[in-house]
């Protein structure tokens, strides 16, 4: 295994708790890696740290390759098929991803961003179309033997520039019984007169639509519905966000949490009636399979891989077609839950058993096997 630096600390972490096998080895590339505290800053901090560690990894794996007489190379990756490697360079089979990146924010939506948010998608759109046409981008996708694409969207766009070629679907994240088990909830979140309770998890970044979801619980509040809607994890949208909820007078219904980690998380699950956040752009979100899995009705925007997820496990993602008609069903499917609260949880936990079977660790492991042999056969 050959991983950047910023990695040695969940790697040592892993060892000492006894999640890496003893026949695993490890290189740990560069000396330095910058991460800022600032999530948004982070962020593209750690584009940078890619693009560098691409810069300086095929020679690394070259000569780790000498010594050892490597059979296969496989990059995994949660970056975007934007960053192709070089490691198809090297003289033996390489699979790449799972790979994302395929989502976009149509402009009609980008009056939600805030100004850094919205400059950001217009520096990912100017890098897609380059990327696109770039010899690296063409020449990785061709001459990789298997390409994992993490979601629909980002295979329909690699098709074409892989033609025949191998190329399996694949989530970032997959679901062990063990971890099917603990998420699963038995007992409703909460009495049935007593407020819908909502939950959205994660880093808020403006692409996960947070301002059209208040927008939609405004409507909510006006229709009557009794509801408390808990916002868990940081990110650059949250000041705004916070001063959105005053405007749209949601006061007390809306609760900003800094975020829940292990048993504090999964209780805040259980507590919970609705998984409600619409999201643009996802390559597997790992929060909305968490809260499935724990019971939570699921209800997005039918859009990227978490409008994918949806339709194939159950709840409810709205069409999106216009920025009023997005809110208005976003509301409307809210009030629909209040008024079915006794079917929600086994609606939930119908979804949550398709997620445990769709996304299981077992047939993760399977479609990796099978491109593995695939690969090695293309040798």
């Amino acid at each position: 295994m050959l991983t950047d630096i910023h990695n040695k600390e969940g790697w040592e972490q892993g060892r000492e708790e006894g999640q890496v096998p003893d026949n695993i080895r490890v290189r740990f590339l560069r000396d330095r890696s910058a991460c800022s505290k600032n999530r948004f800053v982070a962020h593209l901090q750690s584009w940078l740290n890619y693009r560098s560690f691409n810069t300086q990894v095929l020679a690394a794996a070259n000569e780790w390759h000498r010594e050892v007489g490597f059979d296969l190379c496989h990059q995994v990756t949660i970056a975007a098929w934007r960053m192709p490697s070089p490691l198809w360079r090297l003289p033996i089979p390489f699979v790449w991803g799972p790979i994302g990146g395929a989502g976009y924010i149509p402009p009609v939506f980008r009056p939600m961003l805030s100004p850094a948010s919205r400059q950001f998608e217009r520096v990912r759109d100017w890098q897609s179309a380059l990327a696109l046409r770039s010899r690296a981008f063409r020449a990785c996708i061709r001459e990789t033997a298997v390409v994992f694409a993490a979601n629909e969207e980002t295979e329909v766009l690699l098709k074409p520039y892989r033609e025949d070629r191998p190329m399996f679907r694949l989530p970032i994240a997959s679901v062990s019984e063990e971890k099917a088990e603990r998420f699963r909830r038995r007992e409703p979140a909460t009495v049935e007169d007593g407020p819908l309770r909502l939950f959205a998890g994660g880093n808020m970044e403006g692409r996960k639509g947070l301002s059209l979801a208040l927008k939609a619980l405004a409507k909510v509040a006006e229709r009557g519905v009794d509801f408390r809607y808990t916002i868990a994890g940081g990110g650059p949208e949250i000041p705004a966000m916070k001063a959105l909820a005053e405007t749209l007078e949601l006061g007390e219904r809306v609760e900003f949490h800094e975020g829940y980690r292990g048993d504090a998380y999964i209780g805040a699950l259980h507590r919970s009636d609705v998984y409600f956040l619409p999201s643009f752009r996802e390559s597997t979100p790992v929060t909305l399979l968490e809260a499935v899995l724990s019971g939570c009705y699921p209800v997005v925007a039918d859009t990227s891989a978490q409008g994918e997820i949806v339709r194939l496990v159950g709840g409810s993602a709205v069409p999106v077609e216009s920025v009023q008609q997005l809110i208005q069903g976003l509301a409307d499917a809210v009030v629909w839950c209040a008024e079915h609260r006794g079917e929600l949880l086994e609606l939930a936990n119908e979804a949550g058993a398709k997620v445990a079977d769709q996304f299981s660790s077992t047939s993760y492991d399977r479609t990796v096997e099978e491109a593995y042999r695939i690969a090695s056969a293309s040798r």
